[in-house]
């Protein structure tokens, strides 16, 4: 099926629009035959040639689809830095999702999996601008994943923010082995004695082209959001470090992306990193498994054959890499410089993650032993017991699941207020909870499994985008009306740095006086980052009194 067949049969499957919660600020949802044609009757130049879009999914918006913005990393140039994009002559129809990285995919039906290829740096762009002179504010939006489908393609469909007023930008780059993979050769070959992070190398590379091609499509380069989720807000963490993308960015948005430099939970997610002698050895390890006796060999592996094998080999890790150049050094080391980029900061955390369930199941048992684990060797045990008290099993999984609602939170917020207080914050940090339960399953799309339950990790990305239509979950009024809302607090950020915006709920920006967030989906005000003052003292003694830090 062509990818013109499969957004038809979407808008017609979907039918988006049908409760128009957003009808009246947003236009309509494009026909199929619509979508069909293209939008674009004068061609847009960029630095490599022409090209021309198609009508986005909403009425008044185009997508460029499958822009290159690097050559392909195939062959020798497999775990190098992107080098530019290739020129073409004529107009190129940028009416197709290029591919994304080789990767082992997983949870979504075979024939919505996109083409995959080493030939993967490009992007897609979402504009309602009808000129260049705009200057419209630019969101760069980076997919995150857990080996289901790391891609930037339909399901993180800008339309609904275009239609807002943004250009919305989404590149592929390189995951897993082909994206993370640190060796000692390649250190030896690179210009700045360093291998692995070859994903954000790729990042900082598409929003270098943003700086010299976004203008063309009715973007401000000098406002643009540099946003993503789970691993994609782990890469904007990191650039929030690195010196790499400086002045390429001008705001952070973070889903699911941000704790305290000392909450244990970094060393089980995609924040966490190794030495560059770490990474180069398990490099070296992974080599000999795969029966590669040297950096070319590596090269020499299939792309499908090596990714599948390393995706299933247990040992290998593809963390981020302290090489010096990229992440010049610990989260904590370079708060404690004051070294993180000074930009405007709205990061945000979901109910049900963090081992948060409505589905949790355990045993009184051994919710007791994890208190004495956990907290016994810092004599908080019995604190602990106190203020999540539980007699059942049943109580023990409630208890459970509002502790860690609870440490998340808190978590998230001293990560905002410790940035506030070193990056010398010229801009407000706004922290959210994100409390709505997207109704139903969605069998099309990876960016959650199926069996997720409650507001999981992930699902404030359907609001934050507004891509209900781009899915198959029963979306009702109050969703439209809630993805509308949500979209409107990023637009406003984008533009401004500040998600405030007319009709809109104040969202206060952070105080470390007032430990407080900003609740959206369920319902839209401020609470408390804890749900006692007492349960706030326990769980900062707890994050604190750790000794290991990221």
């Amino acid at each position: 099926m062509s990818d013109t067949d499969m957004r038809s049969a979407a808008l017609n499957r979907r039918g988006f629009l049908g409760a128009a919660a957003a009808a009246g600020l947003l236009g309509t949802l494009a026909t199929p035959a619509e979508a069909a044609r293209s939008a674009a009757a004068d061609p847009v130049t960029t630095e490599s040639g022409q090209v021309t879009g198609v009508q986005g999914g909403l009425r008044g918006v185009t997508v460029y689809k499958g822009i290159p913005y690097a050559a392909s990393t195939a062959g020798t140039d497999r775990w190098r830095p992107p080098r530019p994009a290739p020129s073409w002559d004529g107009v190129r129809a940028a009416d197709s999702f290029g591919p994304a990285c080789p990767q082992p995919v997983t949870g979504i039906p075979s024939d919505q999996v996109p083409e995959l290829s080493e030939d993967c740096l490009n992007l897609n762009i979402w504009t309602a601008s009808t000129g260049s002179s705009d200057a419209r504010p630019v969101l760069v939006w980076l997919y995150g994943g857990d080996q289901a489908l790391w891609s930037g393609q339909e399901i993180y469909d800008g339309s609904l923010l275009a239609a807002k007023g943004l250009v919305v930008v989404t590149p592929n780059y390189r995951v897993g082995v082909l994206g993370g993979l640190a060796h000692p050769e390649l250190t030896a070959e690179s210009s700045y004695g360093g291998s692995g992070n070859w994903g954000i190398l790729d990042t900082v590379a598409a929003l270098e082209w943003v700086q010299r091609n976004i203008g063309a499509f009715g973007g401000d380069p000098d406002r643009v959001t540099l946003a993503g989720w789970s691993q994609g807000a782990s890469f904007v963490n990191i650039l929030l470090a690195s010196r790499r993308a400086r002045g390429l960015y001008h705001r952070a948005l973070l889903s699911s992306g941000v704790r305290y430099t000392k909450d244990p939970a970094l060393a089980r997610g995609t924040a966490r990193y190794r030495s560059l002698a770490d990474a180069e050895a398990n490099g070296t390890d992974l080599a000999a498994r795969l029966g590669a006796d040297g950096l070319a060999a590596l090269r020499a592996l299939d792309a499908d054959d090596l990714v599948t094998r390393a995706a299933a080999d247990t040992a290998a890790d593809f963390g981020n890499v302290l090489d010096g150049y990229v992440l010049p050094d610990t989260y904590t080391a370079v708060l404690e410089a004051r070294a993180e980029t000074d930009v405007p900061v709205l990061t945000g955390v979901c109910k049900d993650a963090n081992g948060a369930s409505p589905d949790l199941k355990t045993t009184l048992d051994a919710f007791q032993a994890y208190a004495r684990s956990e907290f016994g060797p810092l004599g908080l045990a019995d604190t602990f017991l106190e203020l999540y008290p539980a007699d059942t099993d049943t109580s023990a999984a409630q208890q459970y699941s509002a502790y860690a609602r609870d440490e998340e939170r808190v978590s998230a917020f001293l990560w905002a207020a410790e940035f506030k207080d070193t990056a010398g914050n010229s801009g407000p940090v706004h922290t959210y909870f994100w409390t709505r339960v997207p109704p139903g399953y969605d069998d099309t799309n990876p960016v959650v499994t199926t069996s997720a339950t409650g507001a999981f990790q992930g699902s404030d990305v359907y609001y934050l985008l507004g891509f209900l239509y781009g899915t198959d979950r029963p979306w009702t009024s109050k969703d439209y009306d809630t993805a509308d809302t949500t979209a409107s607090y990023v637009a406003h950020f984008a533009a401004t740095g500040d998600p405030n915006g007319t009709s809109l709920a104040n969202w206060p920006a952070l105080s470390t006086d007032t430990p407080q967030t900003m609740e959206l989906g369920a319902s839209s005000g401020t609470r408390a980052v804890a749900d006692s003052d007492a349960k706030l003292t326990f769980l900062k003694t707890y994050l604190e009194s750790q000794t290991q830090e990221f």
